[in-house]
Protein backbone atom coordinates (compact mmCIF):
# COMPACT_ATOMS: atom_id res chain seq x y z
CA UNK A 1 0.00 0.00 0.00
CA UNK A 2 1.43 3.10 -0.82
CA UNK A 3 2.31 5.36 2.46
CA UNK A 4 2.33 9.04 0.95
CA UNK A 5 -1.05 8.87 -1.32
CA UNK A 6 -3.92 11.82 0.42
CA UNK A 7 -7.21 10.34 1.74
CA UNK A 8 -10.00 12.48 1.81
CA UNK A 9 -13.18 11.45 2.91
CA UNK A 10 -16.39 13.38 3.70
CA UNK A 11 -16.06 13.18 7.43
CA UNK A 12 -12.25 13.72 7.54
CA UNK A 13 -8.60 13.51 5.48
CA UNK A 14 -5.16 11.99 6.51
CA UNK A 15 -1.89 12.71 4.72
CA UNK A 16 -1.38 9.20 4.14
CA UNK A 17 -2.69 6.05 3.53
CA UNK A 18 -0.34 4.32 6.39
CA UNK A 19 -2.17 7.17 8.25
CA UNK A 20 -6.13 6.63 7.27
CA UNK A 21 -5.05 2.56 8.43
CA UNK A 22 -4.09 3.08 11.36
CA UNK A 23 -6.96 5.21 12.06
CA UNK A 24 -9.44 2.56 11.06
CA UNK A 25 -7.44 -0.30 12.39
CA UNK A 26 -7.56 1.64 15.89
CA UNK A 27 -11.44 2.32 15.45
CA UNK A 28 -11.69 -1.92 14.38
CA UNK A 29 -9.82 -2.89 17.11
CA UNK A 30 -11.86 -0.94 19.87
CA UNK A 31 -15.20 -3.54 19.06
CA UNK A 32 -15.55 -6.90 20.02
CA UNK A 33 -16.96 -9.22 17.70
CA UNK A 34 -20.89 -8.72 17.30
CA UNK A 35 -20.77 -5.41 18.87
CA UNK A 36 -22.58 -2.76 16.63
CA UNK A 37 -20.57 0.30 16.03
CA UNK A 38 -21.19 3.74 18.01
CA UNK A 39 -22.86 6.25 16.08
CA UNK A 40 -19.53 8.35 16.25
CA UNK A 41 -18.06 5.96 14.25
CA UNK A 42 -20.67 5.78 11.85
CA UNK A 43 -20.18 9.12 10.14
CA UNK A 44 -16.68 7.95 9.30
CA UNK A 45 -17.37 4.39 8.02
CA UNK A 46 -20.11 5.45 5.61
CA UNK A 47 -17.41 8.25 3.99
CA UNK A 48 -14.90 5.38 4.30
CA UNK A 49 -17.15 2.83 2.12
CA UNK A 50 -18.44 5.20 -0.58
CA UNK A 51 -14.22 4.53 -1.66
CA UNK A 52 -14.70 0.99 -2.43
CA UNK A 53 -14.78 0.30 -5.89
CA UNK A 54 -17.97 -2.09 -5.53
CA UNK A 55 -19.56 0.62 -3.33
CA UNK A 56 -23.39 0.21 -5.36
CA UNK A 57 -23.21 -3.85 -4.85
CA UNK A 58 -22.07 -3.18 -0.99
CA UNK A 59 -24.79 -0.74 0.34
CA UNK A 60 -27.54 -2.43 -2.05
CA UNK A 61 -30.74 -1.01 -0.27
CA UNK A 62 -29.18 1.20 2.04
CA UNK A 63 -27.12 0.84 5.27
CA UNK A 64 -28.53 0.81 8.84
CA UNK A 65 -25.96 -0.01 10.78
CA UNK A 66 -22.51 -1.42 10.97
CA UNK A 67 -21.09 -3.77 13.34
CA UNK A 68 -17.90 -5.88 13.89
CA UNK A 69 -17.71 -9.55 12.84
CA UNK A 70 -14.87 -12.09 12.82
CA UNK A 71 -13.58 -13.51 9.99
CA UNK A 72 -12.89 -17.28 9.53
CA UNK A 73 -9.23 -16.69 9.55
CA UNK A 74 -9.60 -15.44 12.98
CA UNK A 75 -9.05 -11.83 12.06
CA UNK A 76 -11.95 -8.70 12.86
CA UNK A 77 -13.56 -6.92 9.78
CA UNK A 78 -16.21 -4.29 9.55
CA UNK A 79 -19.65 -5.26 8.76
CA UNK A 80 -22.73 -3.76 6.52
CA UNK A 81 -25.89 -4.08 7.98
CA UNK A 82 -28.68 -3.08 5.71
CA UNK A 83 -32.18 -1.49 6.06
CA UNK A 84 -33.57 -5.13 5.17
CA UNK A 85 -31.92 -7.35 7.15
CA UNK A 86 -29.19 -8.54 4.90
CA UNK A 87 -25.70 -7.87 5.42
CA UNK A 88 -21.74 -8.13 4.13
CA UNK A 89 -18.54 -7.77 5.14
CA UNK A 90 -15.86 -4.86 3.58
CA UNK A 91 -12.51 -4.20 3.54
CA UNK A 92 -10.85 -1.25 5.00
CA UNK A 93 -7.57 -1.00 3.52
CA UNK A 94 -9.64 -1.44 0.02
CA UNK A 95 -11.72 1.16 1.15
CA UNK A 96 -8.37 2.93 1.35
CA UNK A 97 -6.12 2.06 -1.61
CA UNK A 98 -9.30 1.59 -3.75
CA UNK A 99 -7.02 -1.49 -5.59
CA UNK A 100 -9.10 -4.17 -5.85
CA UNK A 101 -7.80 -7.60 -5.47
CA UNK A 102 -5.79 -8.86 -9.06
CA UNK A 103 -6.86 -12.15 -10.09
CA UNK A 104 -3.76 -14.12 -9.03
CA UNK A 105 -4.57 -12.73 -4.92
CA UNK A 106 -8.33 -13.83 -6.04
CA UNK A 107 -6.80 -17.48 -6.97
CA UNK A 108 -4.56 -18.00 -3.95
CA UNK A 109 -7.42 -16.40 -1.92
CA UNK A 110 -10.20 -19.16 -2.99
CA UNK A 111 -7.25 -21.78 -2.82
CA UNK A 112 -6.24 -20.69 0.84
CA UNK A 113 -10.00 -21.37 1.34
CA UNK A 114 -9.95 -24.75 0.14
CA UNK A 115 -7.30 -26.19 2.70
CA UNK A 116 -8.28 -23.85 5.81
CA UNK A 117 -9.86 -27.19 7.31
CA UNK A 118 -6.50 -29.08 6.98
CA UNK A 119 -4.31 -25.83 8.19
CA UNK A 120 -6.60 -25.97 11.56
CA UNK A 121 -6.03 -29.62 11.98
CA UNK A 122 -2.70 -28.97 11.62
CA UNK A 123 -2.38 -26.32 14.00
CA UNK A 124 -4.50 -28.09 16.28
CA UNK A 125 -2.04 -31.45 16.46
CA UNK A 126 0.90 -28.74 16.73
CA UNK A 127 -0.52 -27.28 19.38
CA UNK A 128 -1.36 -29.93 21.34
CA UNK A 129 2.24 -31.74 21.27
CA UNK A 130 4.41 -28.73 21.70
CA UNK A 131 2.38 -26.49 23.70
CA UNK A 132 4.09 -26.00 27.47
CA UNK A 133 2.79 -25.40 30.78
CA UNK A 134 1.55 -22.25 30.36
CA UNK A 135 -0.49 -22.83 27.13
CA UNK A 136 2.24 -21.17 24.61
CA UNK A 137 4.42 -22.87 21.68
CA UNK A 138 7.98 -21.66 19.75
CA UNK A 139 7.78 -19.58 17.13
CA UNK A 140 9.51 -21.00 14.29
CA UNK A 141 11.22 -17.73 13.44
CA UNK A 142 12.59 -16.23 16.94
CA UNK A 143 12.11 -19.15 19.68
CA UNK A 144 9.82 -16.79 20.98
CA UNK A 145 6.80 -18.17 23.04
CA UNK A 146 3.16 -17.56 21.58
CA UNK A 147 -0.36 -18.22 22.30
CA UNK A 148 -2.53 -19.76 20.07
CA UNK A 149 -3.54 -16.52 19.13
CA UNK A 150 -0.43 -14.89 18.24
CA UNK A 151 0.47 -17.73 16.04
CA UNK A 152 0.47 -17.56 12.19
CA UNK A 153 0.99 -19.94 10.01
CA UNK A 154 3.60 -20.20 7.62
CA UNK A 155 4.28 -22.03 4.30
CA UNK A 156 8.39 -22.61 4.57
CA UNK A 157 10.10 -21.51 1.78
CA UNK A 158 11.13 -22.73 -1.04
CA UNK A 159 7.36 -24.35 -0.85
CA UNK A 160 5.74 -21.00 -0.29
CA UNK A 161 1.49 -20.85 -0.50
CA UNK A 162 2.61 -18.69 -4.15
CA UNK A 163 4.68 -21.47 -5.24
CA UNK A 164 1.84 -24.56 -4.71
CA UNK A 165 -0.45 -22.61 -6.15
CA UNK A 166 1.88 -21.77 -9.30
CA UNK A 167 3.25 -25.17 -9.57
CA UNK A 168 -0.15 -26.57 -9.08
CA UNK A 169 -1.67 -24.70 -11.90
CA UNK A 170 1.29 -25.42 -14.02
CA UNK A 171 1.48 -29.45 -13.59
CA UNK A 172 -2.08 -29.22 -14.75
CA UNK A 173 -1.95 -26.87 -17.79
CA UNK A 174 -3.74 -24.12 -16.16
CA UNK A 175 -4.19 -20.47 -16.29
CA UNK A 176 -4.79 -18.39 -13.51
CA UNK A 177 -7.86 -17.76 -15.38
CA UNK A 178 -9.03 -21.11 -15.49
CA UNK A 179 -10.04 -21.15 -12.58
CA UNK A 180 -14.01 -20.67 -11.90
CA UNK A 181 -14.29 -18.70 -8.66
CA UNK A 182 -17.53 -17.18 -6.67
CA UNK A 183 -17.43 -13.57 -6.63
CA UNK A 184 -19.40 -10.69 -5.36
CA UNK A 185 -20.71 -12.24 -3.04
CA UNK A 186 -22.25 -11.01 0.80
CA UNK A 187 -20.06 -12.15 3.69
CA UNK A 188 -17.59 -13.51 1.14
CA UNK A 189 -14.66 -12.93 3.27
CA UNK A 190 -13.04 -15.21 0.58
CA UNK A 191 -13.55 -15.93 -2.82
CA UNK A 192 -14.35 -19.60 -3.37
CA UNK A 193 -13.35 -22.69 -5.97
CA UNK A 194 -16.72 -23.89 -7.74
CA UNK A 195 -15.08 -26.80 -9.11
CA UNK A 196 -15.17 -29.15 -6.18
CA UNK A 197 -12.53 -31.75 -7.98
CA UNK A 198 -10.09 -28.90 -8.43
CA UNK A 199 -10.27 -27.56 -5.11
CA UNK A 200 -9.73 -31.78 -3.80
CA UNK A 201 -7.19 -31.98 -6.32
CA UNK A 202 -5.57 -28.90 -4.82
CA UNK A 203 -5.88 -30.14 -1.32
CA UNK A 204 -4.04 -32.98 -2.05
CA UNK A 205 -1.21 -31.58 -3.68
CA UNK A 206 -0.91 -29.44 -0.77
CA UNK A 207 -0.89 -31.95 1.54
CA UNK A 208 2.00 -33.87 -0.09
CA UNK A 209 4.47 -30.88 -0.46
CA UNK A 210 3.66 -28.25 2.23
CA UNK A 211 5.91 -27.72 4.60
CA UNK A 212 4.73 -25.74 7.36
CA UNK A 213 5.38 -23.29 10.74
CA UNK A 214 4.03 -21.16 13.00
CA UNK A 215 5.26 -17.64 13.59
CA UNK A 216 4.53 -14.79 15.83
CA UNK A 217 1.63 -12.89 13.62
CA UNK A 218 3.30 -9.41 14.42
CA UNK A 219 6.80 -10.90 12.85
CA UNK A 220 7.68 -10.07 9.15
CA UNK A 221 7.92 -13.42 7.34
CA UNK A 222 10.38 -12.83 4.77
CA UNK A 223 12.43 -11.44 7.84
CA UNK A 224 11.63 -14.72 9.46
CA UNK A 225 12.54 -17.00 6.34
CA UNK A 226 16.46 -15.80 7.87
CA UNK A 227 15.77 -17.62 10.76
CA UNK A 228 14.38 -20.92 9.78
CA UNK A 229 17.22 -22.95 9.68
CA UNK A 230 17.52 -22.69 13.65
CA UNK A 231 18.47 -25.22 15.48
CA UNK A 232 16.19 -26.52 17.57
CA UNK A 233 12.87 -25.29 15.64
CA UNK A 234 9.80 -27.57 15.59
CA UNK A 235 8.16 -27.54 12.61
CA UNK A 236 4.48 -28.80 11.91
CA UNK A 237 5.74 -31.68 9.92
CA UNK A 238 9.16 -32.50 8.59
Amino acid sequence: MARGKLVELGTRSFNTQGEASAFFKAMLNRYKPGERVLDEDYLDLVALLERHTEYVAKVGCGVNYFQVAMTEHGTQCFRIVRVDGTGTDFSYPHCISQRAPSRKQEVSQAFRRAVRFDLYKARDAFFAAHIDAKGLVACAATGERISREQAHMDHRPPMTFEVIVTTFLCSRGLSLDDVPLTTGQDDQVSPEVTDDKLGEAFRAYHTKVARLDFVKDTVNLAEGSRHRLKAGRVSLQE
